[in-house]
């Protein structure tokens, strides 16, 4: 390939870029939180004080059970890191609380295992949404 098609290709991947990556974007969910993928699913992370809360929906954002699942977060929050186990308390809820106080530049990291799945993680930082 010549040097000025290897730079129209590029242009071209730059100008279609932002319309591919948006739908990986982070997005915010139903109860204020930042949606993301998680494995074939989505989670969304709720961080308020202390307590976090992970809400699951199905591929189709559809709320989906909880019951079996098993889950962690590691957060980095004000320069220090801890994790916190979430356990199932509501139908597509999982909650933990933790050493660390939510705030804005907070970083969480869940591993979640669903019942007879692999583990999948997601990256979060539920406070620092548009």
């Amino acid at each position: 390939m010549t040097t000025r098609r290897l730079m129209a290709a590029g242009l071209a991947a730059l100008v279609l870029a932002p319309e591919s990556l948006r739908a990986h974007e982070p997005r915010r969910g139903p109860n204020g939180g930042q949606k993301v993928d998680i494995g074939s699913n989505h989670a969304e992370l709720v961080a308020q004080g202390n307590t976090l809360r992970l809400f699951l929906f199905d591929a189709a954002d559809r709320p989906m059970a909880v019951s079996g699942a098993t889950a962690q977060a590691v957060v980095l929050a004000g320069g220090r890191q801890a994790t916190v186990p979430l356990t199932p308390v509501g139908e597509n809820l999982l909650q933990g609380t933790g050493d660390f106080t939510a705030a804005r530049g907070m970083r969480a990291v869940v591993t979640l295992t669903l019942p007879g799945q692999r583990p999948a993680q997601a990256r979060f930082t539920p406070l620092d949404q548009d």
